[in-house]
Order: structure tokens, then C-alpha cells, then sequence
């Protein structure tokens, strides 16, 4: 009879020492008990991204669209907006758009206490020509300002298609004397009433 106990006791330890280890509960529908070893963890939320768009790029992107192309099609005014772009992207120039597109030597001037651009020394020839910024309200500026919403969105979403191939300089192609520095650039395309350029490539 010991000899029995003796074999019957490292059975019965097992048996509530697997036992204590498992957790249960008990189904309301049914008398059944099923183990549960662990909860289910919740799932983690993802969190989405989004860049906030300025004001103040959409204004800069929209003037500089409206003055350098604000009569050319959509494929003109698509065209400046890849070179502002481009240069924000390009290391030469300021990295945000109003920098770029603001880009110039400036005073200041004490009787409106702001910096003003030295006429005629500036990166974009509206921003420095002594006329008024203030965009006519109308078709042509109201087209201006959604296309730069749209172009920022798709730039900053990746998503930007360059009609230009990376273009960073551009002129008129109705001037009858074209800049020195172009004769130093590469041709990448040519739309509307501009010329658009990129920087020669090495050769090696």
C-alpha cells in the first residue's frame, strides 16, 4: 500500500501543480471550462502624419504663380511652381518657399519698420520691381492660389510631378537678348512664354 502512494503521489503534484498554472473561466452558455493563458493585447492606434500648409507659403507660392505666369496656362504656371519648389529642395537656395521666393538683398526701412528688396536685385523680378504685390481679385488670381494649395499638398505628400526635370532657373523667351548665365545652364524644357534650365552636368 506505500509503495502504491508512492507511485500515486508524483501524479497527483503534477496534476495541481498544471492546474494552479492555468487560468479559467466559466461560459455562461455553457458549463464547459475553457483556459485562457493570456488577454488579447488591444490594438495599437496608428497615427497619420500631416503636414500643416501656411498661410504664408500658400501666399508666397500663389504671387510668385500669379506674377510669373498668372496669363500662361496651367502648364506655365505648373512650370513656376516646380522651379520654386526645386530650389527650396536645392541646397544653393533658402529651404522653405517664402525664402525662396523672397530670395534678394534688402533694407530696412524705418518709416514702415519691415525689410524692403533693394529694387531690381531680387531672384524674381515682381518681388523687387517697385510695383505693387497686391494681386487683382479675380479668375486669374483665384486659379493661381488653388493651384499653389495643390502643388504644396502633392509636394509635400511626394506625389509632385516636375514638368520641368528639375529645372531651377527659367526667363521669358521673348527677350531678344537672353541672360549671360544661360549660356552656362542646360535646357530641360520649354513652356509657354518661359525657358526653363538646370545646372550642366560634369562630365567625367
Amino acid at each position: 500500500m506505500l509503495k502504491f502512494f508512492l507511485y500515486l503521489f508524483p501524479l497527483i503534484f503534477f496534476i495541481l501543480h498544471d492546474v494552479a498554472g492555468t487560468q479559467f473561466f466559466v461560459d455562461s452558455t455553457s458549463s464547459n471550462m475553457t483556459s485562457v493563458d493570456e488577454a488579447s493585447p488591444k490594438p495599437t492606434p496608428i497615427l497619420m502624419w500631416e503636414p500643416v500648409i501656411s498661410q504664408a507659403e500658400i501666399e508666397c507660392m500663389a504671387k510668385n504663380i500669379y506674377f510669373e505666369a498668372g496669363v500662361e496656362s496651367t502648364a506655365g504656371k505648373l512650370a513656376v511652381a516646380n522651379v520654386t519648389i526645386n530650389r527650396k529642395l536645392n541646397k544653393s537656395y533658402p529651404n522653405t518657399i517664402c525664402g525662396v521666393v523672397q530670395e534678394g538683398i534688402h533694407y530696412y526701412n524705418a518709416k514702415s519698420e519691415h525689410y524692403v528688396p533693394v529694387k531690381n536685385r531680387c531672384q524674381f523680378s515682381w518681388y523687387c520691381d517697385g510695383r505693387t504685390d497686391i494681386p487683382n481679385e479675380g479668375k486669374t488670381w483665384e486659379s493661381s492660389r488653388a493651384l499653389a494649395i495643390t502643388v504644396l499638398e502633392s509636394h509635400y505628400d511626394e506625389e509632385l510631378i516636375d514638368i520641368t526635370d528639375g529645372a531651377i532657373f527659367y526667363h521669358a523667351n521673348w527677350m531678344k537678348k537672353y541672360p549671360s548665365w544661360s549660356k552656362q545652364k542646360i535646357i530641360m524644357a520649354s513652356i509657354d512664354r518661359h525657358i526653363f534650365y538646370g545646372n550642366k552636368r560634369k562630365l567625367y
